[in-house]
């Protein structure tokens, strides 16, 4: 006889679970059955037989009205696990979920959730792939089940804090977004009631001296003269190995050095913007409306960083600027090659550092001339912190503290001064 989970009828509170054997030949019916009429079906044993047999035992039950079971090697099993189904209907109430979802890969289901991360663009997607790649998170979390790694907060938290402890916050904090996100989705979806693993901190990042020492040169200043030929190019004459005459043309970015260096736009920013961006209100000022970026590969616009589409921010236009695109086509300001509407992502990584090494200036990068203009202008007036964050198209002021707020150069002697104006030798 089947082992059936008893269920009161006026509160249904239980789950449907009953214990069977698919061997029993009391369920063989070579009259409905066509495995059965054709010799092929489980139902081997006599019902006499069922108990003693070496044939597993199936807890056959429904869960959201889908029918499941599962087998096991002893009726022991097959009862403990009925029970399970039976109070935790009873606690969970509507909100049960199937014990055995839970034994799904954990790792596909990562890089599902990242496939699924509606804001993220696909340099965004990339960057979270190749921090979730590597080998320490890989090894701790092969062959483990969703349900094993919602437990698993102590070896996570050891992961992040100690195993790539060296790495920065943003590469571990992606690597914690992944994980933690993949587990919310599936308590969200019921593949797990919940998990531990929610608020888990990154501690400060592990630097060796060494590494601090790299990190921290000190940002290297660009010249107007260089953003010029930044944007212009370089036409440079010299002699070949063999003494001959050769001229050699470095083609320059256009407009969007200047547009990072005047207004802090990132680079993207820059390469994507049109003369119609370029706007002036009735009180005459001038601005910027930045409404989208180029794409990677220059051949469309997409939103801006961490904004949806039609988000935008205005930025003034210092005169200088509002000259220069006044004296340029309408449409993109800076076209790409062989037709490709907006100049893409590579091509200016790739003129930017051959202009650079031909110049014999290191330490500079496509970012440097925006993290230049944020530098100069909040050393300039600290007060408009605010201002330039929301320029800059930061999301907080937090952001914007982090990587731009650092002692200006004079720091020491301005210092002083202001102390030697405040305190005055009194006099006794």
């Amino acid at each position: 006889m089947p082992h059936t989970a008893r269920t009161a009828r006026a509160h249904n509170t239980l789950v449907q679970a009953t214990i069977i054997k698919k061997c029993d030949r009391a369920y063989h019916k070579p009259s409905s059955n066509k495995g059965c009429a054709a010799g092929s079906c489980q139902h081997t044993c006599e019902p006499s037989q069922v108990a003693t047999c070496a044939h597993k035992w199936t807890v056959r039950y429904s869960v959201a009205s889908r029918q499941r079971e599962q087998s096991f090697a002893t009726l022991g099993e097959a009862q403990t696990f009925q029970l399970t189904l039976s109070t935790g209907k009873r606690t969970q109430g509507a909100m049960f979920t199937d014990p055995r979802a839970g034994r799904v890969a954990f790792l596909p289901l990562c890089e599902a959730y990242i496939d699924a991360m509606a804001r993220a663009n696909a340099k965004s997607k990339a960057t979270y792939r190749s921090n979730f790649a590597n080998p320490a998170v890989t090894e701790l979390l092969r062959d483990r089940s969703v349900l094993d790694v919602a437990k698993m907060d102590t070896e996570v938290k050891t992961l992040l804090n100690v195993t790539l402890g060296a790495h920065s916050d943003d590469y571990r904090g992606n690597i914690r977004r992944i994980i933690t996100g993949t587990l919310d989705e599936a308590v969200r979806r019921g593949v797990i009631a919940r998990h531990t693993l929610s608020g888990i901190e990154l501690a400060p990042r592990i630097v060796t001296a060494v590494q601090y020492e790299q990190q921290n040169k000190g940002m290297v200043a660009v010249a107007d003269e260089t953003v010029a030929l930044l944007a212009s190019g370089i036409t440079a004459h010299g002699t070949d190995k063999n003494g001959h005459a050769r001229t050699r043309v470095m083609a320059g970015l256009g407009i969007a050095p200047w547009l990072q260096r005047t207004m802090g736009l990132r680079i993207r920013e820059a390469l994507g913007v049109r003369k119609a961006d370029f706007r002036q209100r009735a009180d005459g000022t001038r601005y910027l409306h930045l409404c989208w970026q180029a794409s990677e590969n220059g051949r469309e616009l997409e939103p801006l960083k961490h904004r949806k589409a039609g988000e935008f921010r205005d930025i003034p236009v210092p005169d200088m600027i509002w000259d220069m695109v006044q004296a340029l086509p309408d449409g993109p300001l800076c076209p790409g090659p062989n037709g490709t509407p907006f100049m893409p992502y590579s091509t200016a990584g790739n003129r930017f550092g051959r202009l650079l090494d031909h110049l014999g200036i290191s330490g500079v990068h496509t970012h440097s001339l925006r993290h230049q203009f944020a530098s100069e202008a909040l050393d300039a007036n600290p007060r408009e912190l605010a201002n330039i964050s929301q320029v800059l198209g930061h999301d907080s002021i937090e952001t914007t503290l982090r990587f731009y707020i650092h002692p200006s150069a004079n720091a020491e002697q301005r210092i002083g001064a202001m102390m030697n104006a405040r305190w005055v030798t009194p006099r006794i």
